[in-house]
């Protein structure tokens, strides 16, 4: 697991909440500046030696559209052997690097896991789908408002001066038009008439915030979060089990009560056998 584009203490936080389940280590992707190359390259020297036995070790690198996957590997060979672009798609077809001897580098196309949970926005701020491709994406900017702190998206486009709906969520559509008019005015951005070409200001903001321009991040779940899910977990097994306790229970009663049905029939059969038959007179 690699992680880039982080504040140190977000990274840090989540480095150490993953690595309870996967193996996981924090990577910058940069051929001059780079910062866990080392580690990892010392990672995948001992996996070679782990399978000693094979002629060759294949390492493929596996995610969602425009996460860096050929980033990295162009730090790992410390020069650009993968095409890389801040759009969706660059990637076409798999691409095999050697690294080192007997450890082979695969550059894959971006996959997008199927998922019920995942919104509109959630799909177009993975990166998933062009943003020049996006009809109305002025919709999509309330739910990037509430990502970012008001602080950056303030420094990156030196605007003040929008509602504060950080205090009053109602006001959350009214500072979205807000927010896309200064920075539309700003730029100089304008239609005919002097309104401001909120459609293509919206695209721009979007842009910049799939392509890391605009600083936010996701905190880790918190232990107790963690612990909630697990407890939700064991208690569906609990439950489970008790239904199958309970529907065995039944089982066995009902199977009892048929022995003792036929039992019962049996002892008639045999006093009915055991009784003197009449005689005759």
């Amino acid at each position: 697991m690699l992680f880039s584009l982080t504040v140190t203490n977000n990274q840090a936080a989540w480095v150490k909440h993953l690595s309870k389940s996967y193996p996981t280590l924090a990577f910058h992707a940069s051929i001059k500046n780079s910062f866990g190359k080392g580690s990892l390259i010392q990672l995948l020297r001992q996996f070679s030696t782990l399978h000693s036995d094979r002629k060759q070790v294949s390492v493929g690198f596996i995610g969602y559209p425009n996460t860096g996957k050929s980033s990295i590997i162009n730090t790992l060979r410390q020069k650009k052997v993968c095409q890389v672009a801040p759009i969706p798609g660059e990637t076409k077809v798999w691409q095999y690097i050697t690294l080192m001897k007997r450890i082979f580098l695969i550059d894959c196309p971006g996959i997008v896991p199927p998922s019920n949970r995942d919104t509109e926005s959630d799909i177009l701020f993975r990166g998933v789908v062009r943003v020049e491709h996006v009809t109305n994406p002025e919709q999509y900017i309330p739910d990037m408002l509430e990502k970012c702190e008001r602080k950056h998206l303030e420094r990156t486009y030196e605007i003040k001066g929008w509602s504060n709906y950080e205090e009053d969520p109602s006001l959350l559509e009214k500072a979205s038009t807000e927010f896309i008019e200064l920075i539309a005015r700003k730029q100089g951005r304008l239609l005919k008439g002097g309104e401001p070409d909120e459609g293509a200001v919206a695209k721009q903001v979007l842009n910049d915030f799939n392509r890391g321009k605009i600083p936010w991040f996701v905190q880790p779940p918190k232990d107790e979060e963690v612990r909630t899910g697990e407890d939700k977990k064991a208690e569906f097994k609990r439950k489970r089990a008790e239904r199958e306790i309970e529907k065995e229970a039944q089982e066995s009663a009902k199977r009892l009560k048929l022995d003792e049905e036929d039992d019962e029939e049996k002892e008639e059969a045999e006093e009915a056998e055991e009784e003197p038959s009449p005689e005759k007179e």
